[in-house]
C-alpha cells in the first residue's frame, strides 16, 4: 500500500461507527504527520502487509503494543480496538527523542502462525528476513540437571532434586528441599551439586530462537550477521538477540502466537456452519450488559486472561461495566500494581469507600493538577506501565534520556536488576518536590513490578478486546465456545473435564464419543434444548491418530512449494500454475548458485533424476494416501459415509483400522451405537485377528468370527466406567471419581468443596479434592494458590510460604489432597480456605483404580506399555512385566495445570 492511501482509508466511513468527527480527524492528521516526519511509514505498512496476508487466508490476528491502538493502526486493520474507547496518546509511543520505531506486536492464531512466518520469508526473502535469537539462561531445574550430569549423579537423583523446584524460577535449593527429595543435604556430593547449581543460575546456557521476532533489512542481512538454519524445518535465524537489533536500530517485527485466537476462529466457524451467522473480531456486538453481568458474577472459566482464580476473585470486586473496566481488569492482577500496593486503594475508590484524590507537589514546585491528566482514568491510582513512565517525567522531572532508560529497564522481561539505579533519583526528586514519600516509594515499587512483568495500557486494551469477545461467545454461544476450547487444547488454566462440566452447567448437552457420529474434532449437533449439543471427537482419545487440518494445510503448502522449485529447475512446473502466487525468491525458482543466504538446501537443490509432472503428481498423491492411512478418524468417517456400521466386526473390516485403534475405541466406550458397552466391545475386539492375518484368512470376505452362545458379561459398575473414561479421554460424562470416595470422606467429617463458600468466617474445616491448578505468582511473595475440585464444585486454597515449605512435597505432588485450615471471606463473598495442614490422599485414587481395574489383562499386540496398577514392584516379583500391565494408562486423572 502506498503511504498516500492511508489518507484515503482515514476518510472511509466504515471505521469509528460510520462517521469521523473533527477531533478524530485531527488525531489522524497529527499521527500521520508524526509518522511522515520520523519516516516510519514503511514500518506501519510492513506490519499492515503481514496482517493483510493473514486476513486474506482467514487467519485471525490482533495487534498490540506501543502504537497498535492508534487511529492509524485501526484504519490499517492492524487492530480491531477502536482507539476512541481507550484514548491513548500517540506521543507516548512514538517519540522524536527516542529515534526508534514504535513497537507493534501482532498475535496470530497459534495453530496457523507458522503460515504467516513462512509468508514473511517468502515475501521479503531469506536474505533479508530472519528470526532473531534469544539467550536462554540457567534456571534451578536446568542447573541442577546439568550439574548432576557433570558430577556423575544418577538420573533418579538429579530428577528428585529438580522435582522439588517450583516452575522455572528461583534462587536454588535449600536443605529442606533436599530432604524432601529423599536425600541427605550433608552428603558431600549432594552438597557440591546444590552449591554449583546455585552459582550457575542466571548464567547463559544456550542460544535459541525468539518466540516470533523477525529482523527485516533492505540490503542483504548476511552482510551484517551470519544466518543459520534452525532446528525447525524452513526456519532461519541470526545470532543476535533483540537488544543487539535495537542497538543497531534495525527493523524488528513481532509475529506472535495466541491460542485464544485459534479458539475464537473455530467458534466463529462453528456458529457460521450451524447457526448461519458470520462474525469477525470487529463485528461482535459491543457493550452488552448481559456479558458484563456474567463477568461480575465471576463466571469466566475459559475466558481469555480472566480465568485464573485471582482474576475470577477480582471480577466481583471490580464489577466491570464498560470496555475500559476490562482494560483495568486485565492489568490490575499483575506484579506492577500488586507490588506497588495499588490494587486495594483503587478498589476502595471504585466502590466509594475512599475519596478520590490526586497526588500533587508543593505549590512552589508546580501545578497541583500535573498528575490529574495522567491518573484521572484510574481514579488517582497508577495501574499501567505508561502511567509509571509519565509520573517519572512529570513528578520526578526525568529527562527524555532517563525516561527512555527507565522504559528499557521496565521492558526487560523478568530481568530485575537494571531498575535499581533509578530508585534514588525517582524517589528523591518526587519527595523534594513535595510528594508524599509513601506515594513515591509505592510508585517505584510498582515500576520494579513492571520490570518483573510489565503490562502497558496499550497491551491491556488489545487483550481486553479478546476478553470481551470470548466472554460474549461464552454467554451467547456456550455450545460453540465449549467446542472451540476443546478443539484448541492444550491452552488455558483448565482441562477438558472442567470445560465440559462448565458447559453442562450452562445448559449445553454434551454427548459421548461414538464411531457412528463423531469426527476427529469435537463438533456440534442438533440439540433438544436452547443450544446445539456438543459431540466429543476422536481427538479426545489418548493415543488415537488424527491429523490436524491446520498443520496439514501448512505441510501440504510447503510440499507443493518445494516441488514447484524442483519442477521449475527441471522445466516442468506448469501443472502447478494454479497455486496461489506467493512473493519471494523461492517461489520464483532460484538456482543453487543464486540461493539466498540462509535458505535450507532442501528448498533449492534439484531432485535426483530431474522430475516431471506425472512423477511429482504421483508423489503428492502418495503423500495424501500416507496421510489418510495415518488419520484413523478420517477412515472411520469415510467408511460410515459408504454405509452405516452394523457390528464391530463390520466396522473393523470396513475401516481397516489396526487392532490398536480398535482397542482404543473400545476402551473409550465408542461403540454404544452398535449396542456394545466398553466391556463387551473390548471382549469382541480381542477376538478379532491380529493386524497381519494368516494367509488362509487373508482373502476372506465373509464374517470371520463365529457366533458365541456365552453368558452375557457382567454389567460394568459406574465407578469403573468413570475411572476408565478419565483414563482414556481425560473426562467423564457419567460422573466424577470423588463421588465414589464421598462416603469415606463424610465419615471423616471432610466437607465438600461447594460447602466451603457457605462456612462462617475463621471456622476450621477439612476439605479434600482433586488438584486442578497450582499457581505461584512471582508477585505473591511465595504464596501458592490451589484450586481443588470434587463432584460438587471447586474450592480455592491459599498456602502461605511457611506452610508451603513444610508441605512442599504434598503441595507439588499430590493429585488428591486433604486440606485442614480456616475460612477467610471477603465482603464480595469470595471465599478461600487458608491451609494449615496438608495430607496427600492420592492413594485413595489408586485404590479406586485397583478396585475398578483389579483384573490384570495381558497387553494385546500394539498396545501401549504403561506402568502397572500396583506401583510396588516387590508385590509383582513373580509376574512377568508383560503380564502385569494394563492397556490403559494407570493415571486416574490427568495432571494438574501448574503456573508460576
Amino acid at each position: 500500500m502506498h503511504p498516500g492511501k492511508v489518507h484515503d482509508r482515514c476518510n472511509r466511513t466504515e471505521y469509528f461507527g460510520g462517521e469521523i468527527d473533527d477531533k478524530l480527524r485531527a488525531t489522524l492528521k497529527k499521527e500521520l504527520a508524526l509518522i511522515a516526519e520520523l519516516k516510519y511509514a514503511h514500518y506501519f505498512l510492513t506490519v499492515h502487509d503481514i496482517v493483510h496476508y493473514a486476513r486474506s487466508q482467514n487467519i485471525l490476528c490482533q495487534g498490540r503494543g506501543s502504537a497498535a491502538n492508534s487511529a492509524v493502526c485501526y484504519v490499517l486493520g492492524i487492530t480491531s480496538v477502536d482507539p476512541t474507547k481507550v484514548d491513548l496518546l500517540f506521543e507516548r509511543f512514538i517519540s522524536k527523542e527516542r529515534l526508534e520505531p514504535p513497537d507493534i506486536d501482532v498475535d496470530f492464531e497459534h495453530s496457523r502462525r507458522e503460515e504467516v512466518m513462512q509468508y514473511v520469508y517468502r515475501r521479503y526473502g531469506r536474505h533479508r528476513a530472519a528470526i532473531i535469537a534469544t539467550v536462554i539462561h540457567y534456571r534451578p531445574r536446568s542447573a541442577i540437571r546439568d550439574v548432576g550430569k557433570a558430577l556423575g549423579l544418577t538420573e533418579d537423583v538429579t530428577a528428585a532434586l529438580a522435582d522439588t523446584v517450583w516452575g522455572s524460577w528461583g534462587k536454588g535449593l535449600n536443605d529442606m528441599q533436599v530432604r524432601q527429595a529423599g536425600l541427605d543435604p550433608n552428603n558431600p556430593m549432594i552438597n557440591l551439586a546444590v552449591e554449583l547449581a546455585t552459582e550457575l543460575i542466571e548464567f547463559p546456557r544456550h542460544l535459541s530462537q525468539h518466540v516470533g521476532g523477525y529482523v527485516l533489512t533492505q540490503d542483504r542481512l548476511d552482510t551484517y550477521v551470519p544466518i543459520g538454519n534452525a532446528a525447525m524445518d524452513d526456519r532461519t535465524f541470526i545470532e543476535w538477540d533483540k537488544d543487539d537489533v535495537d542497538a543497531l536500530h534495525m527493523m524488528k517485527v513481532d509475529v506472535l502466537a495466541l491460542g485464544m485466537l485459534t479458539c475464537i476462529r473455530k467458534c466463529f466457524d462453528l456458529i457460521d456452519r450451524h447457526k448461519g451467522e458470520r462474525f469477525v473480531l470487529a463485528s461482535v456486538p459491543q457493550d452488552d450488559p448481559e456479558v458484563y453481568d456474567m463477568l461480575c458474577r465471576g463466571e469466566s472459566l475459559g475466558v481469555f486472561q480472566v480465568e485464573s482464580r485471582a482474576q475470577m476473585n477480582m471480577l466481583p470486586r471490580l464489577k466491570p461495566r464498560t470496555f475500559y473496566d476490562l482494560v483495568i481488569e486485565v492489568a490490575i492482577v499483575r506484579p506492577g500494581p500488586i507490588q506497588g500496593d495499588m490494587v486495594h486503594p483503587y478498589l476502595r475508590r471504585r466502590n466509594g469507600l475512599e475519596k478520590v484524590s490526586y497526588p500533587s507537589p508543593s505549590p512552589e514546585h508546580g501545578d497541583k493538577d500535573e498528575l490529574y491528566k495522567v491518573l484521572h482514568k484510574t481514579l488517582g491510582v497508577p495501574l499501567f506501565q505508561e502511567q509509571a513512565m509519565r509520573i517519572a517525567i512529570e513528578a520526578a522531572h526525568f529527562t527524555s534520556e532517563e525516561a527512555n532508560g527507565l522504559r528499557r529497564s521496565m521492558a526487560t522481561f523478568r530481568n530485575v536488576g537494571t531498575i535499581g539505579q533509578y530508585e534514588e533519583k525517582l524517589i528523591g526528586n518526587m519527595v523534594a518536590r513535595g510528594y508524599d514519600p509513601n506515594f513515591a516509594k509505592s510508585c517505584f515499587d510498582q515500576i520494579k513490578g513492571f520490570g518483573s512483568y510489565g503490562f502497558p495500557e496499550s497491551h491491556a486494551a488489545s487483550f481486553a478486546q479478546l476478553v470481551y469477545i470470548s466472554s460474549w461467545l461464552k454467554h451467547y454461544h456456550p455450545d460453540a465456545f465449549c467446542c472451540g476450547l476443546l478443539n484448541s487444547q492444550p491452552m488455558g488454566f483448565y482441562a477438558p473435564a472442567q470445560i465440559v462440566g462448565d458447559a453442562r452447567k450452562n445448559g449445553v448437552e454434551v454427548r459421548d464419543i461414538d464411531v457412528s457420529y463423531s469426527f476427529a474434532q469435537n463438533t456440534l449437533e442438533q440439540g433438544s434444548g436452547k443450544y446445539c449439543a456438543v459431540r466429543l471427537g476422536f481427538r479426545q482419545i489418548d493415543g488415537f491418530h488424527w491429523l490436524d487440518e491446520d498443520e496439514e494445510r501448512l505441510k501440504r503448502g510447503q510440499q507443493l512449494r518445494k516441488r514447484s522449485v524442483d519442477e521449475h529447475e527441471s522445466g516442468a512446473h506448469k501443472w502447478l500454475g494454479s497455486l496461489p502466487p506467493c512473493g519471494g525468491e523461492l517461489e520464483r525458482g532460484v538456482s543453487h548458485d543464486q540461493r539466498p543466504c540462509g535458505s535450507p538446501l532442501s528448498l533449492t537443490l534439484p531432485r535426483k533424476g530431474g522430475g516431471n509432472p506425472s512423477t511429482s503428481r504421483a508423489a503428492l498423491d502418495q503423500m495424501c494416501i500416507e496421510e489418510a492411512e495415518l488419520d484413523w478418524a478420517d477412515r472411520i468417517v469415510a467408511a460410515r459415509n459408504r454405509h452405516p456400521f452394523t457390528s464391530l466386526e463390520d466396522f473393523a473390516r470396513d475401516t481397516g483400522l489396526p487392532k490398536r485403534a480398535l482397542i482404543l475405541l473400545a476402551d473409550a466406550d465408542a461403540f454404544r451405537s452398535l449396542g456394545l458397552d466398553r466391556r463387551e466391545a473390548l471382549w469382541q475386539v480381542r477376538r478379532l485377528p491380529d493386524d497381519v492375518p494368516l494367509p488362509l484368512f487373508e482373502a476372506a470376505t465373509a464374517r470371520e468370527q463365529p457366533d458365541e452362545h456365552a453368558k452375557p458379561l457382567p454389567v460394568m459398575p459406574r465407578a469403573e466406567q468413570v475411572v476408565a473414561d478419565y483414563q482414556t479421554i481425560r473426562l467423564s460424562l457419567k460422573g466424577h471419581p470423588m463421588e465414589f470416595l464421598r462416603e469415606m470422606f463424610s465419615r471423616e467429617r471432610i466437607v465438600a468443596c461447594k460447602d466451603i463458600s457457605h462456612e462462617n468466617e475463621r471456622r476450621r474445616v477439612r476439605c479434600a479434592g482433586v488438584v486442578l491448578v497450582r499457581q505461584r505468582p512471582g508477585s505473591a511473595s511465595g504464596v501458592v494458590f490451589m484450586t481443588l475440585e470434587d463432584e460438587t464444585g471447586i474450592a480455592n486454597v491459599v498456602v502461605w510460604p511457611k506452610i508451603m515449605e513444610q508441605y512442599r512435597k504434598e503441595v507439588m505432588g499430590a493429585r488428591l489432597i486433604l486440606v485442614e485450615g480456616y475460612i477467610q471471606s471477603s465482603p464480595e463473598k469470595v471465599t478461600h480456605l487458608i491451609a494449615q495442614r496438608m495430607i496427600d490422599r492420592s492413594h485413595d485414587l489408586i485404590g479406586l483404580a485397583n478396585d475398578a481395574l483389579g483384573r490384570k489383562h495381558p497387553v494385546p499386540a500394539g498396545a501401549t506399555v504403561v506402568e502397572p496398577l500396583n506401583e510396588d514392584p516387590r508385590a509383582l516379583a513373580d509376574m512377568p512385566a508383560q503380564k502385569i500391565r494394563h492397556p490403559r494408562n494407570v493415571r486416574i486423572l490427568p495432571p494438574s495445570r501448574d503456573f508460576h
